[in-house]
């Protein structure tokens, strides 16, 4: 990538975040950003992920916009979910985000 590009594609980013600012739409949705909350240890809610890449019951792997969410434990499962957001139950150990 030549040193143009490079320059080019800061710009549209700083514009987008600028954009965003002045519209005052939510950072997680105009940006794409996975949002995580987790309540105590026997549930967790995903939003904005793009796809789920392993289920298991002690292990699940979601692809998001910045990379691999893994969140592992016992009994996971995955009760509900749409296009946007991702309900997950069990006893949670960890959570790692690889980007």
């Amino acid at each position: 990538m030549s040193a143009r590009e490079v320059f080019v594609m800061k710009k549209m980013e700083q514009w987008k975040e600028n954009l965003v600012t002045s519209l005052e739409i939510p950072r997680d949705l105009a940006m794409k950003e996975t949002v995580f909350t987790v309540t105590g240890k026997h549930q967790a809610v995903v939003c904005n992920y793009r796809s789920v890449l392993r289920y298991e019951k002690e292990e699940i792997i979601l692809l998001t916009f910045q990379g691999k969410l893994r969140i592992q434990g016992k009994r996971l499962k995955i009760p509900m979910y749409t296009p946007e957001e991702m309900y997950i139950e069990g006893v949670i150990t960890e959570i790692i985000l690889e980007g």
